[in-house]
């Protein structure tokens, strides 16, 4: 017969590793997948959706996509849409942002996903590629971001 000190340590260790062991990052982390394809859409596309510009999945509920700003200085306009600007698919910044329209490197800014008029703005330092990145960890807020590569 086990002492009980010895039974009441192999349940309290399987006990951890049944609770350990059903967790994983997808039960923490939202996953939003989209049933449309979005793209950066802008003045450097005519506002057109082209392939080269679509969104791709890089995280749970994180999509990026690349642009070349060749302008420093030069106000660049976009969005974030599918090919038809459909409601909840057509995302530009949000009225609560303080901000308004422009984006500074590396800082969230909300998007408002039912906009029709909504752009938004960012006036590269240097030319380069940039990284746009939109986070639907919260569906109903989503957020988005620019950085240089």
């Amino acid at each position: 017969m086990l002492p009980m000190k010895r039974i009441l340590t192999l349940a309290i260790a399987g006990l951890l590793t049944a609770c350990t062991s059903q967790i994983s990052i997808n039960d923490v982390l939202p996953q939003q997948e989209l049933d449309k394809t979005i793209y950066l859409r802008g003045d450097f596309t005519l506002w057109d959706a082209e392939p080269q510009y679509q969104f791709m999945p890089v995280g749970p509920a994180l999509y990026q996509a690349e642009v070349k700003f060749s302008t420093p200085g030069k106000v660049y306009e976009f969005k974030i849409a599918d090919a038809d600007f459909s409601e909840g698919y057509n995302c530009g910044y949000s009225d609560t942002q303080p901000a308004g329209q422009k984006l500074t490197l590396g800082q969230p800014a909300l998007a408002d996903c039912n906009t029709i008029y909504n752009y938004f703005s960012y006036t590269p330092a240097i030319k380069g590629t940039y990284i746009v990145s939109i986070d639907y960890s919260d569906y109903d807020e989503p957020q988005v971001t620019i950085n240089k590569k």
